[in-house]
């Protein structure tokens, strides 16, 4: 056995010991294992952040996404938020409702259309957000630091491919 063997099998036993043996038939031997890789680092990263940011600032998924998209564009509209993050309407709707309640975020009315609703951070929004912002870039460290400098730039190097095709693949409502 090789030097760069004994790594491989102890990181292969890291994997069963934690995520069980199915993981790695489900990771590497079917016909969805790249989309099935995409969803296990995914799942994985957002259920720690999310849970931590549910306990240690009462907010959800869809509330942390909608801040974070107010602080790169604050004015936008609930179908704004739900076109970019491909969540449901109805999910990002009802937690507007949550935010707006806790005093983190405004709904004003279009000064030129009635109907529109733009949001808004509240000074307290931003707060908040600049709280819960250290766990999510904390995890996002650790999970880049198995990879070199060069590897990182990679991945984001295929990352950017996979997501500018995705008008070819992605079907409109």
């Amino acid at each position: 056995m090789t030097q760069d063997q004994h790594p491989k099998i102890a990181r292969t036993q890291a994997m069963v010991d934690r995520f069980g043996p199915l993981s790695l038939t489900m990771l590497n031997d079917t016909g969805l294992s790249p989309v099935w890789r995409l969803n296990f680092l995914a799942n994985f990263f957002t259920a720690t952040v999310y849970r931590e940011l549910s306990e240690r600032f009462d907010l959800s998924r869809p509330e942390f996404v909608i801040l974070y998209c107010l602080r790169q564009q604050p004015g936008l509209l609930a179908r704004d938020v739900a076109q970019v993050t491909g969540q449901p309407k109805n999910s990002i709707s009802r937690a507007i409702s949550d935010l707006v309640r806790k005093g983190v975020i405004t709904r004003d009315t279009d000064p030129r259309d009635k109907r529109i609703k733009r949001l808004s951070l509240t000074d307290a929004g931003s707060d908040l957000l600049a709280r819960a912002l250290p766990i999510l870039l904390d995890r996002q460290a650790t999970m880049h630091a198995a990879l070199s400098e060069a590897e990182q730039a990679e991945f984001l190097r295929l990352l950017d491919k996979m997501i500018h095709a995705m008008p070819n693949w992605v079907p409109t409502d």
